[in-house]
C-alpha cells in the first residue's frame, strides 16, 4: 500500500451502519405494535387507522432513506492516508475533520470479520492508541477488502517496528500460506474453557426466569379468555425471554466465541486469532503490555484451572470483548508452560506465590464488620418487631421462621465473606513487579511492572495504622475494566519499598 495515497472505506460500510440504525427502529417499533394490538386490531378496518398506518410508514421510510443518505454522504467525503508516520482521517464534510493518529503510540492493531462482511469479502481494521482519554473505545475503525485489509495492517506493522517500504513486498497475503502457531485450541480446550468460564448468577437467572414465564402463563390460561390474557401479557412475556436468552448466552458464548483459537509469539508481537461466526485477529505489541492477569471463576477454582488476561490499551474495550485474554482456561502447569513460550517476560512472576495477608489484616476489618453486623441488627430489629403489624395474620406463623433465617445469614455473610477474601488475597514484591491477588468466591491475579504503575494509592484505617499494615489500589494506563486494581492488606514496611521503586523506575523514564 503506497504511502500517501488516500483511500475510502468500502462502499459496504454505508450498508453495515444503516442496518444497525434499521434493527433498532423495528425493535422499537414491534414494541409500540405489541404493547397498542387490541387497539390497533379494533380499529384496523377504519379510514383513520389506515391513515395513521400509512402516515407512519412514509415517516419510517423517510428516516431511513434520510439515514442512508447521511450515511453515504460521509463516506465519500471520508479520506484515509498513511503520511509522515502518522494515519490521517480526512472529512469533507460540511463540518470538517482531520484526525491524525501517530503510529509510534498504536498498542494494537486488529482485524475483526463478521457474518456481513464475510459475504461482502470484506474486513475491519481497528487501532488503538496508548492514550488514556480513548482507552475505553477503538480509536479508528476502517473497513476494506480482505486483502487490502491485510496489506494495509501490514503497512502500518513496518512502520511500528521502524521497517522500509521492502517489509510491504515480503508481506504476502495471510490467506495465502499456512502459519504456525504456538497454540490452537481444540474442541476440548474449548469446552473446558467454556464449563470454567460460566459464571453462578446467569444459570440461577435462567433457572428464576424459567420458573417465572411457567407461572405467568399458568396464570394467564387459567382465566375465562386465555388467549386475550396472553395477549395482554405479551409485553411480559418477551422481556422475561430477553432477560433469559441474555442469560443463556452469558452462560455459553465462551463455548462459541473462541472456536479455532490460536495464539503465537512473533519477535516482540503477540498474535491471538479466534471465531468462526465472527473472526477476529489481534496483533499486540509486548512493549504495550501494562500487566498481565490470571483469572478464576468459581468453577474454576473448585476445578483448579486458570486462564490469562493481558490489559492492554485498547484490547477487549469494545462491549462483546470485554476480556482480554491470552491462553484459554488450563491447569496451573499448562498455563505457565504457555506463558514461558507466549510471554516469557511475565512468566517467571506468573510461578511466584503471593504471601497472604498479615493476620493483623482481621483487625483491621473488625471496624467495617461491626459496621455492618449494626446495620443487620437495626433491619432485624424493624423485621420482627415493626413489619409483623403490615403483615396478615394467615402469613405470620411463615413470616417469623423466614425473616429469623434471612436476618441470620445476612449476619454471617459477612465474617464469611471476609474469610473467603482473607484466603484468597496476597501479595508478593519480586524482580521489579508487583502480583496482587484479590477475590471472594473468584480469584484475579495481577502481575505489574513497576514501569507501568500510573500511581499507588495506599490506605490505612486508624486499626491497621495501629498494626502496621496498609491496602491500596495500582493505577494503570488501560480500560476502565482494568484501570484499578486492589492491593490487600500488607507490611507497612513494604510500602517504602514500594515507593522506592516506583521513584526509581520514574526516574528511568
Amino acid at each position: 500500500m503506497e504511502e500517501n495515497k488516500k483511500f475510502r472505506n468500502h462502499v459496504s460500510v454505508v450498508a453495515e451502519r444503516v442496518g444497525t440504525g434499521t434493527y433498532a427502529l423495528l425493535a422499537v417499533l414491534a414494541g409500540i405494535f405489541i404493547q397498542n394490538a387490541d387497539e390497533l386490531l379494533e380499529v384496523s378496518g377504519s379510514l383513520l387507522a389506515d391513515r395513521r398506518v400509512l402516515l407512519g410508514l412514509l415517516i419510517c421510510l423517510g428516516l431511513l432513506l434520510f439515514s442512508i443518505g447521511k450515511t453515504w454522504w460521509t463516506w465519500s467525503k471520508t479520506w484515509i492516508s498513511v503520511q509522515d508516520q502518522a494515519i490521517v482521517i480526512e472529512k469533507h464534510t460540511i463540518n470538517g475533520s482531520e484526525h491524525v493518529i501517530g503510529i509510534k503510540n498504536i498498542s494494537n492493531i486488529n482485524l475483526e470479520q463478521n457474518l456481513f462482511e464475510m459475504l461482502m469479502g470484506t474486513c475491519k481494521v481497528k487501532m488503538d492508541t496508548g492514550s488514556l482519554s480513548t482507552a475505553n473505545s477503538t480509536d479508528v475503525t476502517i473497513v476494506l477488502k480482505r486483502a487490502k485489509a491485510e496489506a494495509f495492517k501490514a503497512r502500518v506493522e513496518s512502520l511500528l517496528r521502524g521497517e522500509g517500504e521492502e517489509a510491504d513486498a515480503a508481506a504476502a497475503p495471510q490467506e495465502s500460506r499456512e502459519e504456525t502457531y504456538d497454540f490452537r485450541a481444540g474442541s476440548g480446550d474449548i469446552i473446558r474453557h467454556g464449563v470454567c468460564s460460566m459464571s453462578v448468577l446467569p444459570i440461577l437467572v435462567v433457572i428464576l426466569g424459567l420458573v417465572g414465564a411457567v407461572v405467568m402463563a399458568a396464570e394467564a390460561l387459567e382465566g375465562e379468555n386465555a388467549l386475550d390474557s396472553l395477549l395482554r401479557s405479551a409485553v411480559s412475556f418477551l422481556a422475561a425471554i430477553a432477560i433469559i436468552l441474555s442469560a443463556v448466552w452469558d452462560i455459553v458464548k465462551d463455548f462459541v466465541r473462541y472456536l479455532d483459537f490460536r495464539v503465537k509469539r512473533q519477535r516482540d508481537r503477540i498474535c491471538i486469532r479466534y471465531g468462526v461466526l465472527k473472526k477476529v485477529e489481534y496483533t499486540i505489541p509486548v512493549d504495550m503490555i501494562q500487566a498481565l492477569k490470571l483469572r478464576q471463576t468459581l468453577i474454576a477454582r473448585l476445578l483448579g484451572k486458570y486462564m490469562a488476561e493481558i490489559v492492554n490499551v485498547g484490547m477487549g474495550d469494545d462491549k462483546g470483548e470485554k476480556n482480554s485474554f491470552l491462553i484459554l482456561y488450563g491447569s496451573e502447569k499448562e498455563v505457565c508452560e504457555r506463558l514461558r513460550v507466549i510471554l516469557p517476560e511475565f512468566a517467571a512472576i506468573a510461578a511466584r506465590q503471593v504471601q497472604r495477608q498479615p493476620r493483623s489484616a482481621w483487625a483491621a476489618w473488625l471496624w467495617p464488620l461491626l459496621l455492618y453486623e449494626v446495620c443487620v441488627a437495626a433491619a432485624g430489629a424493624l423485621a420482627l418487631l415493626w413489619l409483623p403489624a403490615y403483615v396478615p395474620a394467615e402469613h405470620l406463623q411463615l413470616y417469623h421462621p423466614a425473616a429469623l433465617s434471612g436476618l441470620i445469614l445476612l449476619a454471617l455473610s459477612g465474617p464469611a465473606s471476609l474469610a473467603l477474601r482473607y484466603l484468597t488475597s496476597g501479595l508478593v514484591m519480586s524482580d521489579g513487579f508487583v502480583k496482587a491477588a484479590s477475590g471472594c468466591f473468584g480469584r484475579r491475579v495481577v502481575a505489574v511492572r513497576y514501569a507501568n504503575v500510573q500511581h499507588v494509592t495506599l490506605e490505612q484505617n486508624f486499626i491497621a495504622r495501629a498494626c502496621g499494615i496498609c491496602k491500596g489500589t495500582l493505577h494503570l494506563l488501560a480500560g476502565a475494566g482494568d484501570m484499578t486494581h486492589a492491593l490487600p492488606y500488607f507490611d507497612a514496611r513494604q510500602a517504602d519499598q514500594m515507593r522506592e521503586r516506583l521513584c526509581g523506575r520514574q526516574a528511568e523514564r
